[in-house]
């Protein structure tokens, strides 16, 4: 496939400093490259067309046991420009920001006389990761200096060290806070998602306090800053932050 082909030859790692990325074995699961330096997986989609907020993948189930167990690929999405054979666009979306809620069973499991019945798709709902954890490697054909991509990309390591659950949850707060009009933001303004959490998670009965407790972490982690009790701001976009469509 020329996308693969691309990735191979051309893509740096967006975690490390590595200049290239390792193509897994024919057949592997969740993944098609890692850094053989720092082990990051990546999981590449490419088409023709834009990317929307929905992204198809592979069986629901097995996607969900990648996230619990804390095996989830990072995302690369790429668009290329099939006349000109050159890549338009193309993000890295951090795994450690895929949170349960980012995936979305499809409608209905194959049929009984399908070869794989009973196989239930899924796809991935961008809507519902944070655009800070989705980061544009080239943009319009242009490429994104790689040590900004880099610098952006550290800046979830943090992530990394937490249990999924707990990341699902920064994850999920963190994408309610950046679907606000308004840079600065009051905590009534994060409660408005109160139901909207409270599905992502029907075991918490504890909603808002979870949503400070959340918010006291993005302030810790510099992703978001305490103006005055109650009133917060987000940070300065990182470099190659992209808005889906």
């Amino acid at each position: 496939m020329l996308t693969q082909d691309w990735v191979e030859r051309q893509l740096y790692c967006p975690a490390c400093r590595a200049t290239d990325l390792e193509p897994t074995p024919e057949n592997t699961r969740s993944r098609d490259f890692n850094c053989g330096s720092c082990l990051e997986p990546y999981e590449l989609k490419s088409r023709s067309s834009p990317f929307h907020s929905r992204v198809l993948n592979g069986e629901y189930h097995t996607m969900l046991a990648t996230i619990q167990e804390s095996r989830t690929p990072n995302l690369l999405l790429l668009e290329y420009n099939r006349p000109a054979y050159a890549v338009r666009n193309l993000t890295v979306v951090h795994r450690s920001l895929l949170s349960e809620s980012a995936i979305v069973a499809r409608q209905s499991p194959l049929s009984g006389s399908a070869r794989r019945h009973g196989w239930l798709g899924c796809y991935f709902d961008l809507s519902q990761v944070p655009p800070t954890g989705r980061l544009q490697i080239i943009r319009a054909g242009v490429p994104s200096p790689p040590e900004q991509v880099q610098a952006a990309w550290r800046s979830f390591d943090f992530l990394g060290r937490m249990a999924p659950i707990r990341r699902g949850w920064l994850a999920d707060v963190l994408a309610c806070v950046e679907t606000l009009p308004d840079v600065t933001f009051a905590l009534d303004d994060v409660y408005r998602f109160e139901d909207r959490l409270r599905g992502s998670h029907p075991g918490n009965r504890n909603i808002r306090p979870k949503i400070r407790q959340q918010l006291q972490v993005l302030v810790r982690e510099g992703l978001i800053e305490r103006v005055e009790p109650g009133i917060y701001r987000r940070a300065s976009p990182t470099a190659g932050q992209q808005e889906v469509r």
